[in-house]
């Protein structure tokens, strides 16, 4: 069982070198990086992994992507990591390479908090089974030695099977047609693969959001096979279907999905329609094979032939059984809402809703003016659906809050996140993805902390006005902000898109209750202390369950049983049983935010594509 905060760090800071170096003497950030780099090679290559430590600081990290194992680690300290890396150094590196100067990342002195500075640089690797990219980062001891105190290495690609893009791009003229022209035109194929009419697809992906269709897309470019099914009538409905003034909450240059950015003239916030058209035609690009309106209607998984057997009902009522190696559940970062009922709920006379039953206040059947709507919740869709009914004409509207919540400005602090890595003038995106997930997790928080304290002083004002119209802000235990309380607890934060001034302005009140609710009455709610809030209308805001939840529902207790529980974090810092192993042989599980989609897929895609090749067999 891990403590309450097992990942809170403190950051070391080095003392200045005792040792005094002429001017003639002092070494570029390239020099240093190379020469760290040279000596790191050779202890590679030569299979000794005990002299790890002699280039690397007592209390140094490593986090590795699929390069040294297939899975996810995070290793913490020297002697870990020499365990780690004598454990697998069988992985067989070679041909490391700085990043070439001009470059983004390229060798350079960087000094991410006062006391802290270390010469960073991406650096190019290979292994016996493909090629990768890394990150160092170098910090001086007392002695002038530059040591490592953060490596990461993430697997990029399998050698003999690199995803069919760029150089490796198929060739699309009548000629490559496997077969010839005579076995059927591209449009005529595409139906047959559409419809699988000559095999079984290797990979069943549940949900046509973002997680399921960058994960065909991937997995397609490794030339496997992959079909997608989705409840919903049309690919984007996930997004259609969901409250009218819904817009994403993360800016453009952030949210790309894999080979297909959006457009320079894109909006920097997606409008919720125009995004589920943009999901509908980047399906049609990528030549995706996706099946709407079908329902699963039964699966079991059979350890013996590592194979499933699903029984899907498609729109026109008929069904079809395949038999794919793996199933991926993409049906979101959650599970099904969570939807509490309380003691004398059925005597309310107003309406009670979960939040994910919410469209518009609109759709409220008969005049909202003077209605009374409460809030249960204050995360982003307690925050979204207050503001939509206050701008509707309820009122008056009231969020019940139960703990601190983080509030960031979309148009101040939310462009500090990814100021210099996701913005208009930022490096390459595949470079940025890698960079942004070379840290370890835990030393991510840590960094954020002082990244948090810079947001909230840009944002005073809105702050100093929560704070004064009762609503409580929480900047997580630890200070560190959005990204911990995303990771490990999927919500405990809003994106003000405008709620928070109609907060200030008083045009939404906050009660307080941190006991929660008591129950209900005909005409209201009350809460833990007896204070009732008058109501005609009740959003139960309260956010939603583990993954393994969506899997016991679509598949059966039998399957879910054997996965892990989803998101929060493991021991060392890694995420559970999410883009990674989930405990199920032939189960995995893939959500999260558009961003994190187009990352992780690739380490998906590899992990699963690795097992079709024998490379995994675990």
């Amino acid at each position: 069982m891990l403590a309450q905060h097992p990942h809170d760090i403190t950051l070391p800071k080095f003392a200045k070198p005792e040792v005094k170096v002429s001017v003639t003497e002092k070494q570029e950030p390239s020099q240093i990086a190379q020469a760290w780099l040279d000596k790191f090679s050779s202890i590679l290559s030569s299979g000794d992994a005990s002299r790890i430590a002699s280039i690397i600081h007592p209390d140094s990290w490593w986090r590795d992507f699929l390069a040294l194992t297939w899975d996810f680690r995070t290793v913490r300290g020297a002697p870990k990591i020499t365990e780690f890396l004598s454990k697998n150094i069988s992985a067989g590196f070679s041909n490391l390479k700085l990043q070439d100067e001009g470059k983004a990342f390229a060798p350079s002195i960087q000094t991410p908090l006062e006391g802290l500075d270390w010469v960073e640089s991406m650096f190019h690797f290979e292994n016996k089974v493909g090629r990768g990219k890394g990150f160092l980062r170098l910090a001086q001891g007392e002695d002038g030695a530059w040591k490592a105190h953060f490596i990461s290495t993430s697997l990029q690609e399998l050698k003999d099977h690199e995803e069919v893009a760029g150089d490796k791009r198929p060739h699309g003229g009548k000629n490559s047609l496997k077969g010839g022209i005579i076995e059927g035109n591209w449009q005529e194929r595409r139906e047959r693969q559409k419809e699988f009419l000559d095999g079984e697809p290797d990979v069943f992906i549940i949900g046509a959001g973002q997680s399921g269709l960058n994960m065909a897309a991937r997995l397609q470019a490794l030339n496997m096979s992959a079909l997608i099914v989705d409840k919903n009538a049309r690919i984007g409905d996930n997004w259609r279907h969901r409250y009218r003034t819904l817009v994403t909450h993360d800016p453009v240059q952030y949210t790309h999905m894999a080979f297909m950015p959006f457009p320079s003239n894109w909006p920097l916030f997606t409008p919720k329609d125009k995004l589920g058209d943009w999901f509908e035609s980047y399906a049609s690009m990528m030549e995706l094979n996706v099946w709407m309106s079908t329902t699963i209607s039964k699966a079991s998984y059979s350890d013996a032939e590592k194979k499933w057997t699903v029984t899907v009902k498609r729109a026109n009522g008929s069904e079809r059984t395949l038999h794919p190696k793996h199933v991926i559940f993409c049906t979101g970062h959650a599970g099904e809402p969570k939807v509490p009922t309380f003691p004398g709920q059925g005597t309310f006379r107003g309406t009670v809703s979960h939040a994910s039953q919410h469209k518009d206040a609109s759709t409220y059947q008969g005049d909202l003016k003077g209605k009374k709507v409460v809030v249960v919740g204050t995360g982003n869709s307690g925050h979204d659906i207050a503001q939509n009914y206050y701008e509707a004409g309820a009122g008056p509207v009231t969020m019940v809050q139960r703990r601190g919540t983080y509030v960031i400005q979309a148009d101040k602090g939310l462009f500090m996140l990814h100021e210099g890595l996701y913005d208009e003038h930022g490096p390459p995106t595949e470079d940025a993805d890698v960079y942004g997930q070379s840290l370890p997790i835990p030393v991510q928080f840590a960094l954020n902390i002082g990244l948090t304290e810079r947001i909230a002083e840009r944002e005073k004002e809105n702050l100093e006005g929560l704070k004064k119209a009762g609503f409580e802000v929480d900047f997580g235990h630890d200070g560190s902000g959005i990204y911990r309380k995303y990771i490990t607890r999927g919500g405990g934060y809003y994106i003000d898109v405008g709620a928070s001034q109609l907060i200030i302005d008083g045009k939404i009140k906050v009660e307080q209750s941190p006991d929660g609710i008591k129950g209900f009455d005909e005409t209201g709610l009350i809460l833990a202390d007896g204070r009732k809030l008058d109501a005609d209308i009740v959003v139960l805001a309260t956010g939603y369950d583990n993954m393994k939840t969506s899997v016991e529902k679509a598949l059966g207790p039998e399957e879910a049983s054997r996965c892990k529980d989803v998101w929060d974090l493991d021991d060392e810092g890694e995420v559970n049983a999410m883009w990674r192993p989930s405990g199920h042989p032939g189960l995995w599980f893939f959500g999260g935010s558009l961003a994190l989609c187009r990352i992780y897929s690739r380490f998906l895609a590899l992990q699963i594509k690795a097992r079709d090749l024998g490379l995994c067999t675990v």
